[in-house]
Order: structure tokens, then C-alpha cells, then sequence
């Protein structure tokens, strides 16, 4: 079975931080989430791994003892309850898969186009 999102509407998940389901199933969720300049994400963890790729922009992934920079092309992993957070110091747009998928996430996510 194909399941097939075509491009959606942008949710305002926090002040200067938007996102849109990409797909997922029981077992991933796919997320573009773009994060305005400044923008602070607090630190935070959850039992998902967070696996990402940086397409545009540049910040900084913070941790308690550590900040490692982030820009264009870059990727990443976060294993499962890392406490980690990000700081933007531009315009950054990532995409974020998230094994298995967040459910809290998946509040937003809405159902697939086509499902065939």
C-alpha cells in the first residue's frame, strides 16, 4: 500500500517555529520544521531516536557541557533520551525522522492524500 502526502499547510508549533508532517507510519515520522532566527529550542529528551538533515541555514545544538554548529547539508543523530536543544542564528529549515514516531508530534500530523 502507497500512502503518498502531497505538499501541506504549515503549522505554528511555537512562536518562530513552524513544521509539516512529511508522512509516517507505526513505525517513523518524517517532519520539515522551519525555525526562525533566534529562535531557541529548549533542552529537552525523548525515547526517540532523531535522526536529521540540515537543508538551509545554520545554528547550534546545545547539550548541558556542549554546543556543535549546524549549517546547510549537515546531518545528524540524537540517540534515545539525549537531552539535547538548538539555537538558530539564522533562518534554519531541517528535516527530522523520528524512530519510532513522536506521538506528541503526531497531534499535528494529518492523514495521508492518497492511501491506496
Amino acid at each position: 500500500m502507497v500512502k503518498v502526502w502531497k505538499k501541506g499547510s504549515w503549522i505554528n508549533f511555537r512562536e518562530g517555529i513552524s513544521m509539516r508532517t512529511l508522512s509516517y507510519s507505526e513505525n517513523c515520522l518524517l517532519v520539515l520544521f522551519k525555525i526562525d532566527s533566534g529562535k531557541l529550542i529548549p533542552l529537552h529528551n525523548h525515547p526517540q531516536a532523531q535522526y536529521g538533515l540540515v537543508i538551509s541555514g545554520r545554528g547550534f545544538f546545545t547539550s548541558r557541557n556542549r554546543e556543535v554548529e549546524v549549517s546547510e547539508g549537515d546531518s545528524y543523530y540524537i540517540p534515545p533520551n539525549e537531552e539535547h536543544g538548538f539555537r538558530a542564528v539564522e533562518d534554519v529549515t531541517v528535516v527530522d525522522i523520528f524512530i519510532p514516531p513522536r506521538t506528541d508530534y503526531l497531534n499535528f500530523a494529518r492523514r495521508p492524500d492518497i492511501d491506496s
